[in-house]
């Protein structure tokens, strides 16, 4: 009997057992599987993750553009009465044909528009920064999201004069 087969078989008690185990190549081979599925499973993960950042800032676009249509329709028969410092922020004052005063500044983390009967309407969440100036005939508002981007907007609205009637 050759040395390898000698080596490869042992007596024990009387029993011819045959050692068992992985070799060299299959052990290689199996390393060489767990790499593989590894990169395709980091490459998925990364996919993932830019899509559902490109789907945030797409959906976050989509937000800005609704809600400033909302703001432009709000304003349309409305003119401009203040632009004041509240706090630590800015609070635009309009008057609609109604002569129903609402303001526009921003609560907590929210762009909204509010009356003085408690009406609220949220345009924008998420909401950081906000800066507006008025340069008649024109409001520009510039504001800042919590994931740094900043948007920039302008409307058109006219001075409030008030007329006072005489007898």
């Amino acid at each position: 009997m050759s040395r390898v087969k000698q080596v490869s078989k042992l007596r024990l008690n009387g029993i011819v057992t045959k050692r068992s185990g992985f070799t060299l190549i299959e052990m290689v081979v199996a390393l060489t599987i767990l790499i593989l599925s590894s990169q395709l499973l980091l490459a998925t993960v990364k996919t993932l993750r830019q899509t559902t950042q490109l789907t945030q800032m797409e959906r976050q676009n989509i937000n800005w553009h609704i809600s400033m249509i909302e703001l432009d329709r709000f304003l349309d028969d409305a003119k401009f009465a203040s632009l004041e410092y509240v706090g630590y922020g800015q609070q635009l004052t309009i008057v609609k044909q109604s002569k129903r005063r609402y303001t526009v500044t921003k609560v907590k983390k929210e762009l909204v528009v509010s009356s003085a009967d408690n009406g609220y309407m949220p345009l924008l969440d998420g909401v950081t920064r906000l800066k507006m100036t008025y340069h008649e005939p024109f409001i520009q508002l510039e504001i800042h999201l919590r994931d740094g981007a900043v948007y920039q907007h302008e409307c058109f609205l006219e001075a409030y004069h008030e007329t006072k009637k005489s007898n």
